[in-house]
Parts: C-alpha cells; sequence; structure tokens
C-alpha cells in the first residue's frame, strides 16, 4: 500500500514506550546505510595502517573514530526512539546530517594519515548541532518533556565548543596526545544523556524499537567487514598468485564473519531495556561491539592482502594480534554484557576469548597470515558449535511454561 503523504510541519510527539509493533523507519534505514559509509573508510584505512606497521597512532585514530561515529548514530537513534518525528523540516535536518556524516567519511584518511582533525570535527559538530535543534522542537511540542529535552539540547551544544576548540584550536598534536583530550570530551558526550535522564517524570524507552535499531546497525557493520575484507580479497587475486593460500583465507573471512553473526543475534540475550541502567548498560556497550567488528574487517583485508603478497611486513606476531584482540574483544563484550546472574556463560566466553586471543596469536606468529585466518576461524566455529550445543541442551532440559534465563523483565545487566 502507498505510504500517506509526510506533514509538512507538525508537533514532534512523544512516542507510547508500550506501542506494539513498531519497527524502524525507512529514513532510519537510510541513515544507518549512510553512516556505514564512515564506518567503511575506518576500516579500510586500519587495514593500510596494519599492512603500514603504524599500529599505536593507528589504533587510537581506530578507537577515537569509532567513537565519533557512534555517537552521532546513538544521538540520532535514541531521540526517534523517545519521540514520533516525521515532517518536513525533521527530514530536511537528517539530510543535513546525512551530508555531514559523508564529511566524516571523507576526513577520515586525514586523520590517520595527517593528525588532522579539522574535517571530521567540522561534520561531527553539524550533525550535533542538527541533533540540539531537533531536541528544541521536542521541548516545544511536549511542555511536560521540556527539561529533559533542554538538558539533552543544551549539554549537545556545550560539549560542542570542545570539539570545536579540540579541532581547529589544537593542530599539530601527535595521536599520542590527543588522548587527555578525546578522553574528557567522550565523557561529557556520555554523560549528556545521563544527566537529563535525572529529570522527574523523564521518558522510557521503547524496548523493541531500541533492540532492533542495534541489532540492524550490528548487521550492517557486518556487511562492510566482509565488503573490504572481499574488496582486499578481489585486489589480491588479480595478482594470480598463491591461489590456494588465498582462497583458505577469504574462505576463512566469511565463515568468520557468519559466526560472529550468529554469536551476535542467538547469545546477547534479552533485555529489559525499560529499566534505564540496563538501557544504558546495553547502549554503551555496543561502542565495544561496534568497533570489535570495524577493526576485524581491516584486519582480515589486511591478512588476506599478506597472505597474496607472501611479504613479512609487520611482524606476523602484531599482525596476528590485530585479529584476535578484537575477536576476543567482541566475546567479552558480548558475555559482560549478559545479565551478571549468568556467571557460567560470561565464564565459558571470557575464557574462549583469551583461548582465541591466545592460541591463534601463537599459530599466526609460527605459520603467517593464513594460520591467522585460518586458526581463528576454526577456533570461533568450534566455540560457536559448543554453545549451540549447550543451549540446545538447556532448552531440551527446561520444564515446560518456564524460560531459558535470558527472557525480559529482570532489570540487570
Amino acid at each position: 500500500m502507498p505510504s500517506s503523504p509526510v506533514d509538512l510541519i507538525r508537533p514532534i510527539l512523544l512516542r507510547d514506550p508500550t506501542e506494539e509493533g513498531r519497527t524502524s523507519t525507512t529514513l532510519e534505514l537510510f541513515f544507518d546505510l549512510v553512516f556505514v559509509v564512515t564506518i567503511s573508510a575506518i576500516a579500510q584505512q586500519w587495514h593500510h595502517t596494519v599492512l603500514g606497521g603504524h599500529l599505536q597512532a593507528g589504533a587510537i585514530s581506530l578507537v577515537e573514530m569509532v567513537f565519533g561515529v557512534w555517537w552521532a548514530w546513538m544521538g540520532f537513534t535514541w531521540f526517534a526512539n523517545f519521540f514520533d518525528p516525521d515532517d518536513v523540516p525533521y527530514r530536511l535536518m537528517v539530510l543535513v546530517q546525512l551530508l555531514a556524516s559523508l564529511g566524516l567519511a571523507t576526513g577520515v584518511p586525514d586523520i590517520f594519515e595527517h593528525d588532522d582533525f579539522r574535517v571530521v570535527v567540522g561534520c561531527y559538530v553539524v550533525i550535533r548541532l542538527v541533533m540540539a535543534a531537533q531536541w528544541l522542537r521536542a521541548g516545544r511540542a511536549n511542555p511536560e518533556q521540556r527539561g529533559f529535552c533542554l538538558r539533552w539540547a543544551i549539554g549537545i551544544c556545550v560539549v560542542q565548543v570542545g570539539w570545536v576548540a579540540f579541532g581547529f584550536g589544537l593542530r599539530g598534536l601527535t595521536p599520542l596526545q590527543t588522548i587527555p583530550f578525546f578522553v574528557v570530551g567522550m565523557l561529557a558526550e556520555l554523560a549528556v544523556p545521563i544527566i537529563a535522564q535525572q529529570v522527574e517524570r523523564a521518558p522510557m524507552p521503547h524496548p523493541e524499537h531500541a533492540e532492533e535499531r542495534y541489532g540492524l546497525f550490528t548487521i550492517i557493520i557486518l556487511g562492510e567487514m566482509v565488503l573490504v575484507a572481499s574488496d582486499a580479497f578481489n585486489g589480491a587475486l588479480a595478482d594470480h598468485v598463491h591461489l590456494a593460500t588465498l582462497m583458505a583465507g577469504a574462505v576463512s573471512a566469511g565463515v568468520l564473519a557468519f559466526c560472529l553473526w550468529w554469536l551476535y543475534f542467538d547469545f546477547l540475550g534479552d533485555y529489559d531495556l525499560m529499566n534505564i541502567r540496563t538501557s544504558f548498560v546495553w547502549g554503551y556497550g555496543h561502542y565495544f561491539i561496534f568497533g570489535a567488528l570495524t577493526a576485524v574487517g581491516g584486519s582480515m583485508a589486511a591478512l588476506l592482502e599478506q597472505v597474496s603478497k607472501n611479504e613479512e611486513g609487520p611482524g606476523t606476531t602484531v599482525l596476528a594480534l590485530t585479529l584476535t584482540v578484537p575477536i576476543g574483544l567482541f566475546l567479552a563484550t558480548v558475555a559482560l554484557l549478559r545479565r551478571v546472574s549468568e556467571w557460567e556463560f560470561c565464564r565459558r566466553w571470557l575464557i574462549a576469548a583469551a583461548l582465541i586471543v591466545a592460541v591463534c596469536t601463537a599459530a599466526g606468529a609460527a605459520w603467517g597470515a593464513t594460520a591467522t585466518l585460518v586458526s581463528v576461524c576454526v577456533a570461533t566455529a568450534a566455540f560457536l558449535a559448543s554453545e549451540v550445543v549447550t543451549k540446545g541442551k538447556t532448552a531440551a532440559g527446561t520444564p515446560a511454561g518456564q524460560g531459558t534465563g535470558t527472557g525480559t523483565g529482570t532489570g540487570t545487566a
């Protein structure tokens, strides 16, 4: 059925957090797809950084850039979760954010190669100031939520002053020197929603919509991860050398991506996201999920290129760590995001993360890039298989009418 025409101008009203059947809008999905362009640019720069051997500077830039993209996406996602925005001014303001997000992608190489934050900071500030304007519109339309919306808007604007000073006033800093300034800005950004939530009668999030939004963005990042690795494989394939090992590495990369998808969507668990503490843990924890997957994509591309060239490049141990550490971080984050009461689950996953980092790094150090890809793939697939079997046995042994321990409603994380 054709959709109804969009309203020219209408109030941005608060949505019912218990609304049934609420799903992501097509505009939200389009927003995700445009934003992932920047994620792809970050992964590609990480790929080049790994092969170039500039890992310290590259890792710092990776952490900082993933935060910027993730937090800009989070601001848009949380606002759309609370309110019902779909009129012409809202869409035009989102268009400005989308154009600025493309500017973020353009500025990524400047950070990795020249430590120049001007383009990225300028575009990021535009995205965030537009978000502040959206909050002001919502506050005007919802008098009972005006304090909540004003705290968001004012907090966003104040923090952007600091980012402008950082990006344009502190030029010439090395990546290591940017860390204290970045940490201060990051903590200030993370504090804004927490401070806003302290007002009386603060709105509750819509749990199904929030969970779907995080899941969809995870899928898109997984797709980007495969795309970056595929581009590296296609470039290596053109050389027509070491085809057998290259194919082994490519198949391993594809299977690994599939395993990470399975582990996230079948084992992350369900949460009572109407509990504010839980929603913050869930949302903030996804920074590590998104960052780890971004790094995995770039590292897989670097390893595939290393396979094709059969060159030493960076030290084999270091090269292996660029893949095993993000995989370990991904598994550890999923484990720690689960309920504290599920300690047995958490313990198994943390042990698996440590073993993958240790064993697969040793394999890569001994036998090179192909061994790293294959060993990480085999180890992750074996762990997935063990968890599938364990989950199946647990479900089979659960009496009828009882859950398996992963249902919503506990309010813990």
